[in-house]
């Protein structure tokens, strides 16, 4: 999954697109401008509120993502509920 960065990339660089990423480390999902992390979702979205609207609409497709990343690299529990960084959103419910 870990791809090498280009000579004029830096991992704090900042695009002009948004992305949804998964942390294995604290088992969650997050939308960011920035890029090279432990899983990315492969589309791109304009602006991060488009990426947060997709994920809560598509939370199925997210689940079997971190079912396939879990079930290959252990871990934590494949059936604890999704947790969104951006908006401390569990499973779609605010809390």
């Amino acid at each position: 999954m870990y791809q090498e960065l280009k000579g004029d990339e830096n991992f704090s660089d900042k695009y002009a697109t948004w992305v949804i990423a998964y942390c294995l480390d604290t088992d969650s999902f997050f939308v960011t401008n920035q890029r090279h992390f432990f899983w990315e979702y492969n589309d791109e979205f304009q602006c991060e509120n488009d990426a947060v609207n997709y994920f809560r609409n598509h939370l199925n497709e997210f689940r079997n993502a971190r079912k396939e990343i879990l079930s290959n690299c252990g871990g934590w529990s494949i059936d604890k509920d999704l947790f969104l960084e951006n908006t401390k959103e569990i499973r779609g419910t605010w809390l």
